[in-house]
């Protein structure tokens, strides 16, 4: 219960302010989508250029931290894919944006406050470290797939390549991750007032994140598919982290701390990307939207769980 009361209550507490907010008419429109750029475009990526530009890399590439994430989030993308494709009857469009819901957590806006708030900065290094490549991956792919099924209805190649390059080199995330990442590894430390700067959007970034997430919630809802939803969301927010679990203990002996890292990162409701990607592709917005809101209200449950079994204080 002091889990609950100390730890998620608060962070939660902040993300239905922020759904009230908007549901009440006092935080909408230009507010709400203003905010959610705030945390994107700059406070964010400014987090994670002063995060991994400061951070103890670890000598040797952690292959086994990696593993335990991937692997599992690969066997439970591919499995929504399988299912929406020969038990939903989804179209190709449908069964991509299946696969992404089943995979893809809500990292930033809740997984970043939640496990900061929680484990301190000890956990930050195995946090961005995962965080690093899991919106390029999921994005790339996600984005590989949907134009493909776009160039077989007449999209050309060379599109594919422009889509897939754009969403890489001109995403705030990414740019703040490598931007850390290449001083940390030539040694270059931030100047003081840029150092400052930085500290300062971080400290912006916990409320920020949580209240622009509640209020986000307002424009997805239920809209139907709930069966496909339910499956979805059990995926997302039980069987992928046990997977990461036994992976982690059982077969690459991870370290405690880090281990948790990786599994609350798993237990990570279904990210908003995949509305997005949902709503540009004019596809499978229905299940993207339930999913989304489904599971961020279970998730109040099942990280509680997971951290009173993991004997957080």
């Amino acid at each position: 219960m002091e889990i609950v009361v100390e730890i998620v209550l608060p962070v939660f507490g902040v993300v239905i302010l922020g759904f009230l907010a908007s549901r009440l008419g006092w935080f909408k429109g230009e507010a709400e989508s203003g905010l959610a750029s705030f945390v994107f475009n700059f406070a964010v990526p400014l987090m994670l250029l002063r995060s991994l530009a400061t951070a103890q890399l670890p000598e040797t590439v952690p292959w086994g931290f990696f593993g335990s994430f991937y692997i599992a989030a690969a066997a439970i993308a591919l499995t929504g894919f399988l299912l929406a494709r020969y038990l939903f009857g989804r179209t190709w469009g449908g069964q991509v944006i299946s696969g992404m819901g089943y995979a893809f957590g809500n990292n930033v806006l809740l997984g970043l406050p939640l496990i900061m708030t929680t484990f301190g900065d000890q956990a930050a290094l195995p946090f961005f470290i995962l965080l690093s490549i899991h919106g390029l991956c999921f994005f790339t792919l996600t984005t590989l797939f949907l134009e493909f099924g776009q160039k077989q209805a007449g999209s050309s190649r060379a599109e594919l390549v422009r889509q897939m390059t754009k969403s890489v080199f001109t995403n705030p995330l990414l740019l703040g991750i490598f931007a850390g990442l290449a001083l940390n590894l030539t040694n270059i430390s931030l100047p003081v007032p840029v150092d400052a700067i930085c500290s300062l959007m971080q400290q912006a970034v916990t409320p920020c994140a949580l209240f622009s997430l509640g209020a986000s919630l307002t424009r997805y809802g239920i809209a139907g598919r709930l069966g496909q939803s339910a499956v979805m969301i059990s995926a997302k927010t039980i069987v992928m982290p046990l997977i990461v679990y036994m992976l982690a203990t059982r077969i690459f002996d991870i370290e405690p701390l880090w281990m948790m890292v990786a599994v609350m990162m798993a237990a990570q409701p279904t990210g908003v990307m995949t509305y997005i990607f949902a709503e540009k592709y004019k596809t499978g917005q229905a299940i993207a939207t339930t999913s989304i809101f489904l599971s961020t209200g279970l998730s109040i449950v099942t990280l509680s769980v997971i951290l009173f079994l993991f004997d957080v204080r």
